[in-house]
């Protein structure tokens, strides 16, 4: 008699658990309204989604995303536009996306994750993000202001790049690092805040900012690598911090309006053509270099600037 109640136990548990599990096979995990374009997702953990196999790629003119609470992950492609091809069939329209909310349960944004989707305006990365992928915003090129939490830790390769539209940064308190690229072709950047905790930005982060007028590197930083900011074309104030020990070759390469520049007495090396130099192109495969006219170096006696000074006839103002 045990035995048969067991069974019937355990048979009633199993029907339950057949039910739960069917009703959530069949919960849907997005909604769309047509009226507002806006897209809803509704997945709780990682989302295994990418741009190939979503069950939304097939909407039309999804404008708004918005990804629900409990979300903790966007996967590498995940919302990246595509195309078969060069110029063939539409593999999704993320290119009319305008607005993503994220929730403040995700903690990691995959590589090209929002890559490519050109009308993208406005997107927010909240403090639970630790991580983000390189390229993750890649190519929006409407995308007009971020601010990067403190509890992302560096910036990835080519973050930004081609983000054309993109006028005021803010990188909060906790980032460390800025890796290449990061802002590389953002031709409209004007304003960028660093926190001081950045003590490592790498090679060509603000290339071709020609919006760009001043920047303040951050009081940590110990090196400003080779083309960091090259071709700024209106960068004309640059205020350099006291534990840079290295401003590397060609650094401010290409940035005609630069025309002085004070060096802390920290600094123990500079590199080749490190500034007040312009590039003059010879043709496709060649170019030469010439110097900055009237360019002024301001910076103290029997150091790595009036070094650099005298061995490029620029002119030094000693500050001591």
């Amino acid at each position: 008699m045990k035995r048969t109640i067991t069974l019937l136990l355990t048979f009633c548990i199993m029907l339950t658990s057949i039910s739960v599990v069917s009703v959530n096979a069949k919960k849907k995990v997005y909604s769309y309204n047509s009226k507002t374009k806006t897209l809803t997702i509704n997945i709780q953990g990682e989302m295994e989604y990418d741009y190939t196999n979503a069950p939304w790629k097939h909407i039309k003119k999804p404008e708004h995303i918005v990804l629900r609470k409990g979300l903790t992950s966007i996967p590498d492609y995940g919302f990246m536009f595509s195309v078969h091809g060069n110029g063939g069939e539409r593999l999704n329209n993320y290119d009319r996306i305008k607005t993503v909310s994220l929730p403040s349960t995700v903690k990691s944004i995959g590589r090209d994750a929002f890559s490519d989707c050109e009308k993208l305006k406005k997107i927010n990365i909240p403090e639970s993000v630790k991580i983000i992928g390189s390229l993750a915003f890649g190519s929006c090129e409407n995308l007009q202001k971020i601010t990067i939490p403190g509890s992302v830790n560096e910036l990835p390769y080519g973050l930004f790049d081609y983000c054309k539209k993109l006028e005021k940064v803010k990188i909060k308190k906790g980032v460390s690092k800025i890796n290449e690229n990061v802002f590389w072709e953002c031709k409209k950047l004007k304003q960028i805040t660093i926190s001081d905790t950045v003590n490592s930005i790498d090679t060509g982060v603000f290339g071709h900012c020609n919006s760009l007028i001043k920047v303040k590197l951050p009081k940590n930083l110990k090196k400003i690598t080779c083309q960091t900011f090259y071709s700024c074309k209106n960068l004309s104030k640059v205020t350099i911090q006291n534990k840079v020990t290295k401003i590397e070759k060609l650094a401010f390469d290409n940035c005609p309006r630069l025309k002085k520049i004070k060096v802390p007495r920290s600094v123990k090396c500079i590199g080749k053509k490190a500034f007040g130099y312009i590039e003059k192109r010879i043709d496709s495969e060649h170019l030469k270099y010439e110097r900055i006219k009237n360019f002024t170096i301001k910076g103290y006696k029997d150091t790595a600037a009036e070094q650099y000074a005298k061995k490029n006839k620029f002119k030094f103002v000693p500050l001591d």
